[in-house]
């Protein structure tokens, strides 16, 4: 057992020497305290004392967290940047947002980034080669049909008046991403959608609402990069059982009392019980009570 702690000791120590290097270097090419914000202001403290061994091996330190603010051919990019612990073994989560680019045009940019890391960088580190990718090819994407909107790149949605209310289920393998999750919730405020988001690992979404509203949300929210999401289980209604059906009033990111601040784990028990209390208790056992969560 101490040696298999001491190899998975020696791979993190070495993953989070590569991220701090990454960092360094990212810091020297935008030195401006206005262009790469940390999440967490401690985060660099607390890796670089744990690839010096001054916290020990029980403490380790919570992800690298932090935006790059671009500017590329007059437009403002922010990268939202998470790596994973073991990165750059595991893939970085990346997600690009700019005002000055339509849904369409947001949406197809982060596609192509994410295809582009998976199919060349693999195991190495790539945030550095992101931002080059975006300088060389952004004009791409600011040079389509600007009237392209989500409802060019999904299946035309029903008419409204045969629409159904449905609730998705959704899992992923994790959360963490703050772009993302701002995303998730944002889009879903613009649709109307109800539900709730638990990041962390794994991240459990549920969205409920009109059935053309929630395949459009689903639409602009699976093109983003992720390691595994999944719709798990759809529930669908009659528009007019809407009122009795709903479960949820608004849509929120969930975060538990009693869970810890610095797990990466969701708070599967907190779920249960706030999934027990809107009458969901079935739903919860169908899902989670699986071997792959």
């Amino acid at each position: 057992m101490a040696a298999s702690e001491d190899s998975v000791k020696e791979k993190l120590t070495d993953s989070l020497s590569q991220q701090l290097s990454e960092y360094e270097l990212l810091k020297s090419m935008y030195p401006n305290s206005e262009d790469i914000i940390l999440t967490d202001t401690n985060i660099l403290v607390d890796i670089a004392n744990f690839v010096e061994n001054e916290s020990g091996t029980e403490y380790t330190p919570g992800h690298l967290d932090f935006t790059l603010n671009l500017n590329v051919d007059g437009l403002k990019l922010e990268v939202s940047v998470n790596l994973p612990t073991f990165y750059p073994s595991e893939e970085a989560d990346l997600y690009v947002r700019c005002n000055q680019l339509n849904r369409y045009q947001e949406t197809s940019l982060n596609s192509e980034l994410s295809n582009f890391l998976k199919e060349n960088f693999v195991g190495e580190v790539c945030i550095y080669s992101a931002v080059s990718w975006l300088q060389d090819n952004i004009t791409k994407f600011t040079e389509q049909l600007t009237n392209k909107t989500s409802a060019d790149i999904i299946s035309e949605p029903k008419s409204k008046n045969n629409d159904k209310f449905v609730r998705l289920w959704i899992y992923s393998h994790h959360i963490y991403n703050k772009r993302k999750r701002d995303e998730i919730q944002s889009k879903a405020n613009d649709l109307n959608l109800t539900g709730f988001c638990l990041p962390g690992k794994p991240g459990i979404i549920c969205v409920e609402g009109a059935d053309s509203d929630c395949k459009e949300w689903w639409s602009i929210i699976k093109s983003m990069s992720w390691k595994k999401i999944v719709v798990k289980n759809t529930e669908t209604f009659e528009i007019s059982e809407k009122e009795k059906e709903q479960r949820f009033h608004k849509f929120q990111e969930l975060h538990f009392p009693h869970a810890s601040v610095r797990s990466k784990h969701a708070d599967m028990s907190g779920l249960s019980k706030y999934m027990d209390e809107r009458g969901l208790t079935d739903i919860f056992k169908n899902m989670f009570g699986i071997s792959e969560i």
